[in-house]
């Protein structure tokens, strides 16, 4: 059986299970390659690898795939790690052997897909205490107003998946910029980050754009808009003799920083 073939019939959910390693909701786990006091393992089922994040793991620094993580776990060769793998695939164990890919979660279109992130951004705002003083500066109460707050980890842990990321690249809440993380994985520039997020609506009261003020001191990157924006903040006007075309992007009016 070929490397290639192993690492494509054994996945790391399956190597974790037959092990008795449960990460937990972050992904994260006690690293069984060290003594670890805290979760320092990041777990990353989308690319079947492993990374400790702790200077004190011999690990340290290398991103690991299924074999690699038997021949730490084994304390073996490399030779020995691969025989260990087809043992594991043959074993007869509760393991699944992943011959068939994921299905692939629908596209939801550019309104609920905008919707549904500025649920995530507004459920933030209650975890973040910089985002909560940043408001209450400004007189602004995320209790009573819709408004959100983006830590730019919307694509991280439990949500980072396919579908989400790629539809964050298509509007435009993630940039590629051909950036590699430390791990080894692809990485992304998050859009707004570190900003509080307004929603734009339109005349059907749909989210049709997003807003972002940036909370850091910074005098030349205050103010930004998702691309192909439209809609007002906090609505358009609903009075029956005010005529507001809904295809015009009214992104500057209402803005709740305007001076």
């Amino acid at each position: 059986m070929e490397i290639a073939e192993i690492k494509s019939r054994l996945t790391l959910a399956n190597l974790l299970s037959y092990y008795s390693l449960k990460p937990d909701k972050n992904l994260r786990l006690h690293c069984p390659f060290h003594d670890d006091k805290t979760p320092s393992l990041q777990v990353y089922y989308k690319t079947h690898t492993a990374y400790c994040f702790s200077s004190n793991c011999k690990t340290h620094g290398k991103s690991m795939d299924v074999i690699d993580f038997i021949l730490h776990k084994e304390n073996c060769s490399k030779a020995a790690a691969i025989k260990k793998a087809i043992e594991i695939l043959g074993s007869g164990s509760t393991v699944i052997i992943n011959n068939n890919p994921a299905p692939v979660k629908p596209l939801v279109g550019r309104e609920q897909f905008l919707a549904n992130m500025f649920i995530y951004f507004r459920n933030a705002v209650h975890n973040s205490p910089p985002a909560k003083e940043y408001l209450q500066k400004r007189n602004l109460d995320f209790k009573k107003i819709e408004v959100g707050y983006n830590a730019g980890q919307f694509h991280h842990g439990a949500r980072k998946e396919e579908t989400l990321i790629n539809q964050c690249l298509e509007y435009g809440l993630l940039i590629d910029k051909n950036l590699t993380a430390r791990t080894g994985e692809k990485a992304y520039q998050p859009f707004g980050k570190w900003c509080v997020c307004f929603a734009l609506r339109n005349a059907q009261n749909h989210i049709t754009g997003l807003y972002f003020r940036s909370t850091l001191n910074n005098e030349n990157a205050k103010h930004f808009y998702l691309k192909e924006r439209s809609g007002l903040y906090p609505g358009l006007s609903q009075h029956p003799h005010k005529k507001i075309n809904p295809n015009r992007s009214y992104y500057r009016c209402g803005n709740p920083f305007k001076q």
